[in-house]
């Protein structure tokens, strides 16, 4: 079970040895589980109370200014965190918990030596944009809850078995900005308190989590060389995150610049109920990845059970989420959109191929290939994936629009599906899956 603190304790409420793993227990897995999506869920009703709020209260322009501010943010966040999520789960999930001070700190002083920048080049953006160059408080805001963000701490709960704690910070972080929002916010040019709020309990939620930590990561220390040495060590997990989510964004951008507003609408609002369906996936990572990369290294024939049940609830999402589509879509899109969205149907239709396929681009990748080190080979097939899906997106786009641009998505997702099937094939690890499940079977 688990304290208030997020800590592991045991039957009778006291806390676990400090160098001991908490075991694996399906029971215990299936409660995580619901938890997380219980918080995932609430999540889209935090996003449903307040998309509506904001579009009435601030206006157009003032709606605009929050976007902008949030893509910033956005930007910001990824290079801050660069590749350290994964490779800090990674550390975290095979280490005592006596050692866990020494990772924090390397991966703390790595994000401080990219903040730096991060602060400077963030603020000469936000005055590049005319949106925000405005209201420049609004960008700024921007920038530090970006770095803000890029500190906190779900890698270090989730890597070390305790996903409760990332989810009750992240209630708390809803709790503390929903409810300023909606006081002070009153009018079109209250954007910048918008910012604010965020801001505010971003800091207040990290500096909880760092205090339920104080045990594991005292005394202070900062490690420049280490930190120095883990950004390049890193460098390949950045470039495959940034790979993916450009390939991902870029999408809408590109039809716009090859097709009309209207085929830009269509393709817009299927890609974006896609992109709702394949979140649904990421919360189960918090469950199935840190056990993984643990097992891995102690019980390598547990760790293939653990990727082969992730495998059953993660593709049967994408199956799941394919099936949905094709039967609801005629009746979701103009429930959503409205009735001039109908165009978006088949659109869906073809983007919804892309469910399965993620689901196993995302288990090979950050189930298999991460936790055992593979990152190089994950990083060439994923760069070769997006230049493919650009090479037919463009064409495809100027001659049949939307639907050209759907196709050119779901090939580069298959192509990199395939060739990720192709690698595990080739390091033998396709066959150990495949054996283990038929004697499992026999």
């Amino acid at each position: 079970m688990s304290g208030l603190s997020g800590f592991p304790t045991t039957a009778d409420g006291m806390p676990m040895p400090a160098d001991s793993t908490p075991p694996v227990r399906s029971g215990r897995e299936r409660a995580d589980l619901v938890f997380v999506y219980a918080a995932y869920a609430l999540r889209y009703v935090y996003l449903l109370v307040l998309t509506p709020f904001y579009g009435r209260v601030l206006g157009v322009d003032g709606y605009a200014q929050v976007l902008a501010a949030m893509s910033l943010m956005n930007m910001v966040w990824l290079f801050v965190s660069w590749g350290f999520v994964p490779a800090g789960g990674r550390e975290i999930a095979t280490a005592s918990r006596s050692t866990y001070g020494d990772i924090f700190w390397r991966h703390f002083s790595a994000r401080t030596l990219l903040a730096g920048l991060a602060l400077v080049a963030g603020i000469v953006a936000s005055f590049a944009s005319p949106v925000l160059a405005r209201q420049p408080l609004i960008g700024v805001c921007a920038v530090l809850l970006g770095i803000v963000s890029a500190y906190n701490l779900g890698w270090y709960f989730t890597a070390s078995q305790r996903p409760r704690a990332t989810v009750k910070l992240e209630v708390l972080g809803f709790i503390l900005s929903l409810v300023p929002i909606l006081l002070l916010v009153r009018h079109k040019d209250d954007a910048i308190i918008v910012l604010a709020c965020l801001l505010v309990s971003a800091f207040l939620s990290l500096l909880l989590a760092h205090w339920w930590v104080k045990r594991e990561i005292l005394p202070l220390r900062f490690v420049r060389e280490r930190g120095l040495k883990l950004v390049s060590e890193t460098s390949t997990l950045f470039i495959y995150n940034c790979s993916s989510a450009i390939l991902v964004a870029s999408s809408t951008f590109l039809l716009s610049l090859l097709a009309s507003s209207s085929e830009v609408g269509h393709f817009g609002a299927a890609e974006r109920l896609v992109s709702v369906g394949l979140s649904v996936m990421g919360p189960a990572g918090q469950i199935f990845i840190p056990r993984i990369t643990a097992l891995f290294a102690r019980d390598e024939r547990a760790a293939y059970g653990e990727i082969r049940k992730a495998l059953v609830v993660l593709f049967g999402t994408g199956v799941a989420g394919l099936c949905f589509s094709l039967a609801l879509g005629p009746w979701i899109v103009p429930l959503i959109f409205g009735q001039g969205f109908a165009g978006s149907v088949p659109i869906l239709r073809m983007l919804a191929c892309v469910f399965p396929l993620a689901a196993l681009t995302l288990i090979i990748g950050n189930y298999i290939l991460v936790p055992l080190h593979q990152e190089k080979i994950l990083t060439r097939i994923t760069i070769g994936g997006a230049v493919l899906n650009l090479l037919i997106a463009i064409p495809a786009s100027l001659a049949w629009g939307a639907m050209g641009m759907a196709v050119a998505r779901v090939v580069g997702e298959a192509v990199v599906a395939s060739l990720l099937i192709h690698a595990l094939w080739r390091m033998g690890i396709l066959g150990r899956l495949v054996a283990d499940f038929s004697r499992r079977k026999s």
